[in-house]
C-alpha cells in the first residue's frame, strides 16, 4: 500500500498559497472620456489678392474690358455677409445640418441704424471667425453653407433663429419692395486714376430670394470632429474677385433695381472669391 507523501495539511497549504497568488493579481481599469459631439472654427479670412484686407486703404485695380484698360483704386468701408445653414459632409457622403447656424461675417466702419433714426449706430467691427458647435462626432470631407437668408426668414423679419436680427444694419425696408435681409454688402470709394482723377462712392448689395445660394468646400483630406479633437477650417475670401465687373464705374450702385448685377455679384462671392486655404484636426 502506497503512502501519501502529502498530507491533508499540505494540501490546505498549497491551496492557500494559490489563493494568495490569485488575490495579489491587480486588474487595472483605465477610464476614458466618451467621444461626444464637437465643434470647429471656420475662418473667413478677407484678402485682396495676395495682401491682407483692410478698410480705408487704397488698393490698385487694373480694369480690362471691351473699351480698353483702365487704372482704378478702391477704398473699402464695409464688407458684410450672412453665412447660413451650415452642413458638414461625412466620409460616406451623408450630410449633417447644424441647427440655427446663421452668422454675420463682417468688417465695417460705424453704420447708422435705420438711416440714423434716434441717433443709433452699429459699431465698427471685425468678425472673421465662426464657432460652429454641436457637430456629431465623425470624420468629415467637406462643408456646405449658404450666403444669404432663405425665404422663410428673409420674407418675415419677425422670425428669429441663430444671429438673425434686423438691428445690425443688415436688413432694409427701403431698397426692396418689402422688408428683407441684406445678404451681402460691399461699399467704399472708387477712383478712376487718370490725368484728372475722378472718384465716386459705390454700394453693392444683394438680398432677394433669387440670390440665396449654397457653396460647397471640399477638404484635401478628411478631418475629425469630436469632443477630443481641435479642428479648424480656414477659407480665403478674395475681395479683389468680388469687384470683378466689366463696367464697375457705370454700375456704382447694385441693388434691387439691378437684379442681373446682383446675380453677378452673388456669383463673384460663391464661384470666385471664397475658397479653401486649409482644413485640419488634432487631438486635444
Amino acid at each position: 500500500m502506497k503512502t501519501n507523501m502529502i498530507g491533508n495539511s499540505g494540501i490546505y497549504t498549497m491551496a492557500a498559497v494559490a489563493l494568495i497568488a490569485v488575490s495579489c493579481e491587480k486588474t487595472e481599469y483605465v477610464e476614458t472620456e466618451p467621444v461626444l459631439e464637437g465643434e470647429t472654427i471656420i475662418v473667413f479670412d478677407a484678402r485682396y489678392g495676395d495682401s491682407d484686407f483692410e478698410l480705408n486703404k487704397a488698393y490698385d485695380y487694373k480694369l480690362i474690358n471691351p473699351d480698353g484698360e483702365f487704372n482704378l483704386q478702391y477704398k473699402f468701408t464695409r464688407l458684410r455677409y450672412w453665412v447660413s445653414n451650415v452642413k458638414f459632409i461625412k466620409s460616406d457622403g451623408s450630410e449633417v445640418a447644424v441647427p440655427d447656424s446663421y452668422y454675420l461675417v463682417e468688417e465695417n466702419n460705424e453704420i447708422p441704424v435705420q438711416d440714423g433714426t434716434h441717433g443709433k449706430v452699429y459699431p465698427a467691427n471685425k468678425r472673421e471667425e465662426v464657432a460652429v458647435k454641436g457637430i456629431p462626432a465623425g470624420d468629415y470631407t467637406g462643408v456646405k453653407f449658404s450666403i444669404g437668408v432663405e425665404p422663410k426668414y428673409n420674407d418675415n423679419l419677425t422670425l428669429r433663429t441663430g444671429e438673425l436680427t434686423p438691428l445690425n444694419g443688415m436688413a432694409s425696408d427701403s431698397w426692396m419692395w418689402f422688408t428683407s435681409y441684406i445678404f451681402t454688402s460691399l461699399s467704399g470709394e472708387m477712383t478712376w486714376v487718370k490725368e484728372t482723377p475722378e472718384s465716386k462712392t459705390f454700394f453693392w448689395e444683394t438680398g432677394s430670394n433669387e440670390q440665396y445660394s449654397e457653396k460647397t468646400i471640399t477638404f484635401e483630406s478628411p478631418i475629425t470632429i469630436n469632443s477630443q479633437a481641435v479642428s479648424n477650417v480656414e477659407l480665403d475670401v478674395d475681395v479683389q474677385q468680388l469687384i470683378d465687373f466689366e463696367y464697375p464705374w457705370n454700375n456704382s450702385a447694385i441693388g434691387a433695381t439691378t437684379p442681373e448685377l446682383m446675380d453677378e455679384l452673388t456669383a463673384n462671392y460663391l464661384e470666385k472669391a471664397i475658397g479653401l486655404r486649409t482644413a485640419s484636426s488634432t487631438a486635444k
